[in-house]
């Protein structure tokens, strides 16, 4: 099973992703409001995927995007925002994000980005 991170310090986004995902088969293995979190729980946990929120109260989440790549470079991050800019956009790509998702998102939109980014099964 696909192993994922929600990383946003909205509790009530966290909770209607989780919800989402694992209604859609996925195992959320984590939430977190921060990169303190994070960090103190993403070792070790087997996770995949990393749904990453672009701004914090406190933090930059293309700081967050920046140490996680260097630190675990095989994990996808999904950053997520509801800021369209280019800049963000560029800057995220640069760092690894591996896809943007745009607030407001549907259950659609959430869905076919995390596919997206799923290991390909053998053809």
């Amino acid at each position: 099973m696909f192993k994922i991170a929600l990383v946003d310090d909205s509790v009530i986004l966290r909770s209607a992703i989780r919800n989402v995902l694992e209604s859609s088969g996925f195992e959320v293995v984590f939430e977190a409001g921060g990169s303190a979190e994070l960090f103190s729980k993403i070792n070790g946990s087997g996770v995949g995927l990393v749904l990453l929120d672009i701004f914090f109260p406190t933090e930059n989440g293309l700081d967050i995007l920046a140490k996680l790549k260097k630190h675990l470079p095989a994990v996808k991050v999904l950053m997520v925002t509801g800021l369209r800019q280019d800049t963000i956009v560029a800057e995220a790509q640069r760092l690894g994000a591996d896809g943007i998702l745009f607030k407001p998102f549907d259950t659609d939109e959430l869905l076919s980005s995390i596919h997206r980014l799923l290991p390909q099964q053998g053809k």
